[in-house]
């Protein structure tokens, strides 16, 4: 059985302080920043650190480069674990690219590489894991290096595999960026050595590949393999920040530092997981955050799920002016994957047109999500099967209706077999006597035994396991929940309850964001209390447009808000 903790930072671009500070002035905290990451990573207990390059900022070609260099040596010498680096473009020079300024990588560029930090290449074992140091600049130069390091790569891996070894990959550049088969970009690796690194990835079945240089958080799955772009512990690329819905962080979007961090990695005998790290940009040392302990704890998980209204699988079109002069890049905005992963929330309620994306779904089933897909209405046939193709990666479909919709919707679902069927009442939002309504939620109340018998009668066959119910939120949670399990259990089947973060008006943002963490707490404590009920919390990232806006657990730029870390501290305590 493996059991080996290792950690990734990527992307320092250690500077000395007084470098260019009128054009970024948090350029003056890229040394506090990263020794603040060297004290956290001590914290941790790891067999190993991993740095993805760009360990510092001044090129290769610049008089400044070396200083920094023998300032980030002072920097990692702090550090307790072993530690391997890999080589950025700012560390050896940039792949080739002819759309970009910047000198390419060359032999020459590495004496100072090589002096500091060890092989441009190289791999080590630990326990039955094998890790591989890749060179990607070199990738498609047409240097001597580059075929030394391909034939050595190729054996590499297949002696590891045949070892029956699994084997992690570390590069800067990521092959890819959003799709396998996206162009160029100054993102990614160009062919022809994309898909020869992809190919051997497949062959040998190289379990994960984790990469740096865009500064962002972004996640991929690739013919077996999954990969991880981490984000940076220095700044943000600001281009990124199109990504959000509202206007850019400081500098651009530059120096957003909720965004900053790295990953710890803990290998376990039937895969791995990615615990993130927010740094917050911090550069004092003091009490070692909450977040960093929680991550220390094994075992613990999220019991409560969240309800995603949000896209967070869609794909977003961007420019980067400069960088990528003559193109827009494609990416998905991984960002509220992350703060799942950060709280360790595997529950998720989802709108059913998302089963449209079965493989994401599917990777992600596989890392341990457990997707409720939700839908509104008697199911057409094209719903229908777009579920069953998807009831693999889905524990749950539930169902909102109006009563007087459900024996037709029983019919419609009659062969709907291998996952659990929920039903909820739609309900209008502000009671019930109003003549008009044209705001819904959904849920039974918790005492609303006559509604719930009504609703149930024509299920004869019993094919609903699940009632879902509604917590509105003036309610006690765990009295409210209490009173939904008990009228659930006395018509044989299980609660579904749905917790709704307060609501100020129409047109009236509530958005206090102590008492909302008090009411997620509340609710993380109910999920505790009842683990045998599905409960969720509705309001996960910030509705601050349109009607009845609100603040939730996690703000417009995917940055947690106090609710989030008040269910990382009460989850993990």
């Amino acid at each position: 059985m493996t059991a080996l903790r290792f950690l990734v930072v990527a992307d320092s671009h250690i500077r000395f302080p007084d470098d260019d500070i009128i054009t970024y002035p948090s350029n003056a905290l890229m040394v506090d920043r990263n020794r603040r990451v060297v004290e956290l990573c001590n914290e941790l207990d790891a067999e190993f650190v991993v740095h993805l390059g760009d360990i510092v900022h001044p090129l290769p070609v610049e008089s400044g480069h070396e200083p920094a260099v023998q300032l980030a040596v002072g920097i990692y010498e702090g550090l307790e674990p072993p530690i391997y680096f890999v080589a950025g473009n700012h560390d050896i020079g940039d792949k080739p690219n002819a759309m970009v300024a910047v000198p390419a990588v060359a032999e020459e560029n590495y004496a100072v590489f090589e002096k500091y930090w060890g092989p441009a290449f190289q791999s080590f074992d630990r326990a039955d894991c094998h890790f591989v140091v890749l060179d990607t600049s070199v990738l498609n130069s047409d240097l001597a290096r580059e075929t030394t390091q391909r034939l050595w790569l190729e054996q590499d891996v297949r002696t590891a595999a045949d070892e029956g070894k699994r084997v992690f990959l570390f590069t800067h550049y990521p092959p890819f960026v959003r799709s396998a088969g996206e162009g160029e970009h100054y993102d990614n690796l160009g062919e022809p050595a994309r898909s020869w690194l992809l190919g051997l990835a497949a062959e040998h079945g190289v379990e994960a590949i984790f990469s740096g240089h865009v500064h962002n958080f972004l996640y991929n799955h690739h013919l077996g393999t999954e990969l991880y772009v981490l984000p940076s512990t220095g700044f943000v690329r600001p281009d990124y920040s199109e990504l959000a819905a509202v206007a850019p962080e400081s500098e651009g979007g530059r120096d957003d530092p909720a965004k900053l961090g790295f990953f710890v990695v803990d290998v376990e005998s039937d895969g791995h997981q990615v615990r993130p790290i927010r740094t917050n940009g911090a550069v004092d040392s003091g009490p070692i955050p909450d977040v960093v302990s929680s991550v220390a704890i094994p075992g613990w998980q999220s019991p409560l799920g969240v309800t995603l209204r949000h896209g967070w699988m869609s794909p977003v079109d961007f420019p980067t002016a400069g960088l990528d002069e003559f193109r827009r890049k494609t990416v998905r905005n991984d960002a509220i994957l992350l703060d799942l992963w950060e709280a360790r929330i595997n529950k998720v309620r989802i709108p059913v047109e998302d089963v449209a994306n079965q493989a994401r779904l599917a990777h992600l089933h596989g890392r341990g999500f457990r997707f409720t897909a939700r839908s509104a209405g008697v199911p057409d046939q094209r719903t229908i099967a777009a579920v069953m193709r998807a009831r693999d990666t889905i524990e749950r479909w539930e169902l909102a209706l109006w009563p007087h919709q459900m024996e037709a919707a029983l019919g419609a679902l009659d062969g709907v077999a291998g996952l659990i069927l929920a039903v909820s009442p739609v309900v209008p939002i502000g009671g019930g006597d109003a003549a008009v309504h044209h705001f819904v939620t959904s849920g039974f109340a918790t005492n609303a035994h006559d509604e719930v018998a009504r609703m149930l009668a024509v299920d004869v066959e019993h094919r609903v396991q699940e009632i879902g119910f509604r917590i509105g939120p003036d309610e006690v949670i765990e009295t409210a929940a209490a009173a939904g399990q008990q009228l659930a259990a006395a018509s044989g089947r299980r609660a579904l309850i749905n917790v709704e973060l307060p609501r100020g008006g129409e047109n009236t943002c509530f958005d206090d964001d102590a008492v909302i963490a008090d009411r997620t707490e509340e609710a993380v404590r109910g999920a505790l209390g009842r683990p045998e009920v599905a409960l969720f919390l509705d309001g996960f990232v910030d509705h601050d447009r349109g009607y009845y806006p609100r603040n939730g657990l996690v703000d417009r730029r995917y940055n947690p808000r106090p609710a989030l870390q008040r269910l990382v501290e009460v989850a993990s305590s």
